[in-house]
């Protein structure tokens, strides 16, 4: 059996920066093009071993050469005409029975055509690969999927360029076998999508897309409206590009793996999203979530981003959330059920949150960025709006919080406001404002009258947190908010106002730890 790698995530090597020939899909991160590779090994997908014992994951090994290639042979494929009561095939590795149209031998199979109440299911020995050419397919299931991999080492649905593809399900899932199909596509083993072709997929009950074990996308454009999860991967989650518009029951992109859990992660390289999750999560793993690029627009969830650990290295991230934008809870997915026994003031063991590159906009109505362990900031641009109720915080942790690099900045309530701790050796500073309303100004300037850092807060607020490499120990600074202005003396790098600090802190709070500063 092979290995399988781990989604709580040790970073091991950077996004590489060599492209794979024609076979590579360009990544996306801020404005450079980046390009992920994998080799696949024998044994399958690689996987390192820390000093430590722990397991770390190489970032160029998320996706293989054949993820990539969206090429085929005509002349060597198997023709797949869909028809209602008249489907057809010349070869005798596919079974037609009435509308069940099932592959039994590994190979590449071109599908087109329509079935209105029917299935393709693929059923073949556990070491093979199957290639599917969706050139035209609509494909709808009144009670079961569209789409079945029942058995296959791997199997490849390539959407061909100029085309439109459709698979739906009509609202029950009837048993069929000893599986617990509730996917419109609904795969038993890895699954990978590529192409330029679109996809549109219609769940009125249950997913979009399900593999039990990989899901992987390197191209191609998908349209999904899910009664449940958009997409889920029971090991991982994997998108190196594509264009994806996601409204989802549940979490928009799920990873979870209740057996194991070190899988059910969800890697994000690149590609462009649009979700909408207003119930669940916008994106969920169950270990580890890292985004290295890609624009991101999670226009409506309960949360935003949530994963045991959450790894932010690039990309344009936008985050509307009527709870947490980016959660470090961990575990199984229980939204809202923080720390240990849902104690939202325990610590998580293993819990993160790092914040390393690219540009994170974030608009909560509960805490906007919350680890249930540590927090650390690094690099890129962070903009925070919100919450609006004194009893959660625009930084919320349970470890300690650091910041050494990139802009941070954020307005929301005073009542729990967290700001980073002593150990940060870059300039940062939490002050009290009047209350202001949504959309006021916020202006930082240094004693020159030259302006550091603008923008708006788009929910009403009484705080506001900013740190920059332009915020230097010993300078003093002007803060507008509004109608209300600080003068800041940076006596040491980390600031808090000591009007406020004390000041509505509930009786009960968080651990703190690393000289972290609670305001």
């Amino acid at each position: 059996m092979r290995r399988k790698q781990i989604g709580s995530m040790v970073i091991a090597g950077a996004v590489l920066l060599s492209g794979c020939g024609q076979k590579s899909s360009g990544v996306e991160t801020g404005e450079t093009a980046q390009t992920v590779q994998e080799t696949e090994t024998a044994g399958g997908e690689q996987e390192t071993e820390a000093a430590d014992g722990t397991q770390e994951i190489d970032l160029a090994d998320m996706f293989s050469d054949r993820d990539r290639d969206a090429t085929y042979d005509e002349a060597e494929s198997a023709v797949i005409q869909l028809s209602d009561g008249g489907s057809s095939c010349g070869s005798d590795a596919v079974v037609i029975s009435q509308n069940t149209v099932t592959i039994t031998d590994e190979g590449t199979y071109i599908l087109s055509g329509s079935l209105s109440d029917g299935m393709v299911v693929v059923d073949t020995e556990d070491t093979d690969k199957v290639q599917l050419v969706f050139k035209g397919v609509s494909v709808s299931n009144p009670d079961s999927a569209a789409v079945y991999i029942a058995s296959a080492d791997k199997v490849f649905i390539t959407l061909a360029e100029g085309t439109e593809n459709v698979v739906s399900n009509g609202g029950t899932y009837t048993d069929i076998d000893e599986n617990n199909i509730d996917g419109v596509v609904f795969s038993k083993a890895d699954l990978s999508f590529n192409g330029t072709g679109k996809l549109t997929v219609t769940a009125t009950a249950g997913h979009g897309i399900v593999s039990k074990d990989d899901l992987i996308f390197t191209g191609g454009s998908y349209e999904i409206s899910a009664a449940e999860h958009g997409m889920e991967g029971k090991d991982s989650v994997r998108i190196a590009d594509g264009t994806y518009r996601i409204t989802s029951g549940k979490d928009g992109i799920h990873g979870e793996n209740k057996d194991d859990a070190a899988l059910g992660f969800v890697y994000i390289a690149g590609g462009t999203f649009e979700i909408a999750s207003p119930e669940d999560d916008g994106i969920h793993a169950g270990s580890g979530l890292t985004i290295t690029g890609g624009v991101i627009d999670i226009t409506d969830s309960y949360e935003g981003l949530e994963g045991l650990t959450v790894d932010i290295m690039g990309g344009q991230i936008s985050v509307a959330a009527s709870d947490d934008g980016i959660n470090a809870a961990g575990g199984n997915d229980g939204s809202g059920m923080e720390g240990a026994d849902g104690d939202p003031f325990a610590s998580t063991e293993g819990a993160y949150i790092s914040i390393s590159g690219g540009n994170l906009w974030i608009n909560a109505s509960g805490d906007g960025i919350d680890s249930n362990g540590d927090l650390t900031v690094s690099g890129g641009e962070t903009y925070l709006s919100g919450p609006v109720n004194g009893g959660n915080s625009s930084l919320d942790y349970g470890g300690t919080a650091v910041i050494t690099g990139g802009v941070f900045a954020s307005t929301g309530s005073s009542g729990m406001a967290q700001n980073f701790g002593d150990s940060s050796t870059q300039g940062t500073m939490m002050v009290r404002v009047d209350p202001q309303e949504a959309g006021t100004q916020v202006t930082l300037k240094d004693s020159t009258g030259a302006e550091l850092l603008s923008w708006k807060g788009e929910k009403e607020y009484s705080s506001v947190l900013i740190s920059s490499p332009k915020i230097q120990q010993g300078e003093t600074y002007t803060l507008t908010a509004g109608t209300s202005e600080t003068t800041v003396s940076m006596d040491s790098l980390v600031y808090g106002n000591e009007a406020f600090r004390g000041g509505g802190v509930p009786k009960r709070e968080k651990p703190s730890g690393g000289g972290d500063q609670r305001v």
